[in-house]
C-alpha cells in the first residue's frame, strides 16, 4: 500500500525503481532472462502498441491461446497498464469449447501462437487476432500511464466446476494484491526468493500460486512450458530455488526420478502442495530429503 493506505497496483514501476537490474523472469527452456527494468519497459511499450493498433481500453477483454511464454507475462502486465482484462484460454480445449469461451467473453482481440491458428480462423465469434510473437514489446512509447483501478477486473479464468459449461471467474486487481499479501505472510516471500513454475497460465495456479506473489515481491520466477520432473529438479538446484509448488502427482513423479536422490535441493525452504491431499508416505519421502511439505487449498474465484 502507499502512504495514503490505497492499494499499489503498478508493481513493476516500483521494482523498476527499487532494483531494475534484478532478474524478474527466466525461460527455463532457453535460459533467457529479463530484469525488472526490462520487464517494466516491455510492458509499457506493449501497452502503447495495443492502444495504438487495437485501441484497447479499460474493461476490454483480450483472450490468449498460448503455452507459458515470457511474452505472455509481458502481455498480462501490458494489459494491466491499459486497465484491460486478460482471458487465458486452455490450449487443450476443442474447437467447440474454445468457441464457447470466446463467444461468452467477447474479446476485443485474440492473441495466439501459430499452432492454434486454425482454431482462431474457425471461431464463430469474429474479432481481430495477432500472433503473440508479433507484439512489439520493444517499440512504441515506454511511458504509458497505469490506468487500472483496485476494483476493476484484471483477469477472467474459465473454470468448469462440477456441472455445465466453463464459467468465467472474474478476478480484480485488489484480489491479486491481497492474494499476494496473504501468500507472502504464509510463505515469507522476499526479493531473494526463486521458484520454478510449470502450471499453465490458463489455470489459476499458473498465475496466483507463486507467479503473481513473487513478482509483487520482486522475486525471480523461472517458467517452463510443461511439467518435466527431471528438468524441475535440475533447475531448482541450478537456480537455487527457495520454494517449490506441485500437486501430489507431480511430487510423486519427481520423487521417483533417478535424479531425486542426488540432486541438491538444500536451497528449498519447503514445497507447497495443492489440488488434493498428499499421501503421508510421499510426505515422508520429501521430509527425508530435507524438504518440509506445506499443503494448501484454494479456488479459482479467490486465489
Amino acid at each position: 500500500m502507499n502512504a495514503d493506505g490505497f492499494i499499489e497496483l503498478d508493481w513493476l514501476a516500483k521494482w523498476n525503481l527499487y532494483s531494475p537490474a534484478k532478474i524478474a523472469v527466466q525461460d527455463g527452456d532457453t535460459g533467457r532472462q529479463i530484469s525488472y527494468g526490462q520487464f517494466y519497459e516491455k510492458a509499457a511499450r506493449g501497452a502503447g502498441f495495443l492502444k495504438a493498433k487495437y485501441n484497447i481500453n479499460p474493461g476490454d477483454r483480450v483472450a490468449v491461446l498460448s503455452t507459458n511464454e515470457l511474452e505472455y507475462v509481458f502481455l498480462f502486465f501490458a494489459l494491466q497498464r491499459l486497465g484491460a482484462i486478460l482471458v487465458p484460454i486452455n490450449y487443450r480445449l476443442t474447437q467447440r469449447e474454445v468457441d464457447h469461451i470466446v463467444s461468452d467473453c467477447e474479446p476485443k482481440l485474440i492473441v495466439h501462437q501459430p499452432e492454434y491458428k486454425s482454431i482462431i480462423q474457425n471461431l464463430q465469434y469474429k474479432t481481430p487476432s495477432i500472433l503473440l510473437s508479433e507484439i512489439p514489446f520493444d517499440a512504441f512509447d515506454p511511458h504509458w500511464n497505469f490506468q487500472a483501478k483496485p476494483d476493476s477486473a484484471v483477469m477472467i479464468i474459465y473454470t468448469s466446476g462440477t456441472t455445465g459449461a466453463p464459467k468465467g471467474a472474474v478476478l480484480s486487481h485488489e484480489m491479486l494484491f491481497w492474494n499476494s499479501v496473504n501468500t507472502t505472510l504464509r510463505l515469507n516471500i522476499s526479493q531473494d526468493d526463486c521458484t520454478v513454475i510449470f502450471l499453465p497460465f490458463f489455470h489459476t495456479g499458473g498465475w496466483n500460486v507463486l507467479t503473481t506473489p513473487f513478482l509483487h515481491r520482486g522475486a525471480k520466477v523461472v517458467f517452463l512450458k510443461k511439467f518435466d520432473g527431471d528438468q524441475i529438479l535440475t533447475l531448482s538446484e541450478k537456480e537455487k530455488a527457495t520454494l517449490l509448488f506441485g500437486v501430489p502427482t507431480t511430487m510423486d513423479m519427481m520423487a521417483r526420478s533417478k535424479l531425486f536422490e542426488k540432486v541438491d535441493l538444500s536451497s528449498l525452504r519447503y514445497a507447497i502442495v495443492g489440488g488434493e491431499p498428499m499421501a503421508l508416505e510421499l510426505i515422508h519421502t520429501w521430509h527425508e530429503k530435507g524438504i518440509p511439505i506445506r499443503q494448501g487449498y484454494g479456488l479459482t474465484e479467490f486465489g
